[in-house]
């Protein structure tokens, strides 16, 4: 059934990747259990950066091993693993890979994780995001020590220079590898500190002997000694900076390893060394993490460009207060920073009901008085009074809603645009661009 379902919602044009696993959960409650049986299996989840690290794993893994169970569309819930898991199965239950990579949303780990029994579990950094699910910075990681204290075995990899991530470790045995950054980002250093970051233990204001962005970095609490963790591997320099790459200097235990990576943004820096950290601790050797990484492709929406009748079109994935920050620090510190923007906000699920966090956004740093925007999406009002607000000329900014229209207005521009959206918006305008201007969609690659 899920089989059929798929190729039926595929042939309607359509993703396919939730409905055929709901169809398969209603059918038997434990498939995510049976059909994952005998995988080797790694999870990655957090708040920012997974899906980009999950891409980096599975390439990693299908470039070394011919094959992986995984989801190229970033499906991240039990019912579109569900799908994944059946896709990689024959029709009568037998696993096609022996790998298995799966994204996983941090809510749903309490249910992937004693399905799946992962061998390894890498946790990025977490964050304010999805206020509605997430009310706290401790919310999102009780799921995830809920789901770890069903999975004993599991190797954890974690950010230590993530309060919260680290804090991961206090409440569980397993056994952890641990991640982190030792240099600057940006050349010109943090440009987006949270102003205090608190102690999650405390509340006390930590101090930080070295950060690198939002709430990131070596951090101790004078107030009750909380501390950060030594890194097993971590990036200590990042040279020969490109437009879409740069080099990584990296402390692997007890030595040093040149790393090139097909990845720029300080953040993405962050995503390399974690899918390094999780593929070598899931068996890997440094030569193959380091082979994959230096030919990794972004999944879709991140950086991902199309000719739109000779208009260079870039789409920039936001999700959240700090990720959104640091896309800005990338954009304002490339040689030509954007002069057209298009701007997109909805209140989805998938994005979070509530759109107050594009108010911490910095984005007073990318609006000069030449840049023309048009804003779109259903939360288009709030997008457009933040945007005005950081200095937008009304006279350069225009609405746009419909996003065959959109389409439109992006042709008809003489200059490269830059798209930043979140995720309803960005793929409701992505459906659009892929029925002209690009024939293979991401998930039939």
């Amino acid at each position: 059934m899920c089989h059929a379902a798929y190729n039926a919602m595929r042939a309607l044009g359509r993703n396919g990747r939730a409905l055929p696993g709901m169809i398969a959960m209603k059918i038997d409650g434990n498939i995510i259990h049976k059909l994952s049986d005998g995988h080797k299996t790694i999870m990655i989840s957090g708040t920012n950066g997974k899906t980009t690290t999950t891409h980096m794993v599975q390439q990693a893994i299908i470039n070394t091993f011919g094959g992986a169970a995984y989801d190229p569309s970033s499906t991240n819930l039990e019912q579109g693993i569900a799908t994944t898991l059946c896709l990689d199965s024959t029709i009568g239950g037998k696993r096609k890979s022996d790998w298995a990579v799966i994204e996983s949303d941090e809510g749903a780990s309490k249910i992937l994780m004693p399905a799946t029994f992962p061998q390894v579990l890498v946790v990025t950094n977490l964050y304010r995001d999805q206020v509605d699910r997430y009310p706290t910075w401790t919310t999102a990681r009780d799921y995830i020590i809920e789901a770890i204290k069903k999975s004993p075995d599991t190797v954890l990899v974690l950010d230590a220079d993530c309060q919260v991530t680290a804090s991961i470790a206090d409440f569980v045995p397993n056994k952890v590898v641990w991640y982190g950054m030792e240099c600057d980002a940006y050349d010109d250093g943090v440009a987006d500190f949270d102003e205090q970051v608190d102690c999650i233990k405390c509340g006390e204001p930590l101090s930080f002997e070295h950060r690198t962005f939002a709430h990131l970095g070596t951090f101790t609490c004078p107030s009750c000694g909380y501390t950060h963790h030594k890194a097993d591997i971590a990036v200590v320099g990042i040279t020969d900076k490109q437009e879409k790459s740069c080099t990584l200097t990296l402390r692997v235990h007890d030595h040093e390893l040149t790393l090139p990576v097909n990845v720029r943004a300080g953040y993405d820096v962050y995503n390399a060394v974690a899918a390094f950290a999780g593929l070598t601790t899931l068996g890997l050797t440094e030569q193959q993490a380091a082979d994959a990484l230096a030919h990794f492709k972004h999944a879709a929406h991140r950086f991902e460009i199309f000719n739109v009748e000779g208009t260079e079109a870039r789409l920039l994935l936001m999700k959240n207060t700090a990720g959104c920050n640091q896309l800005i620090n990338m954009l304002v510190s490339e040689d030509n920073p954007p002069k057209n923007l298009v701007c997109l906000l909805g209140n989805e699920i998938m994005d979070g009901i509530y759109t107050d966090w594009i108010k911490g956004v910095h984005w007073e740093k990318l609006i000069t008085p030449e840049t023309k925007v048009i804003v779109g999406g259903p939360c288009f009002e709030d997008m457009k009074a933040r945007l005005v607000e950081a200095g937008v000329d009304e006279s350069r900014m225009r609405i746009q809603t419909d996003y065959a229209g959109l389409v439109a207005d992006i042709a008809a521009m003489d200059e490269p645009v830059t798209v930043i959206a979140n995720c309803s918006t960005i793929e409701a305008l992505r459906v659009e661009l892929v029925k002209s201007y690009q024939p293979m969609d991401y998930w039939e690659e």
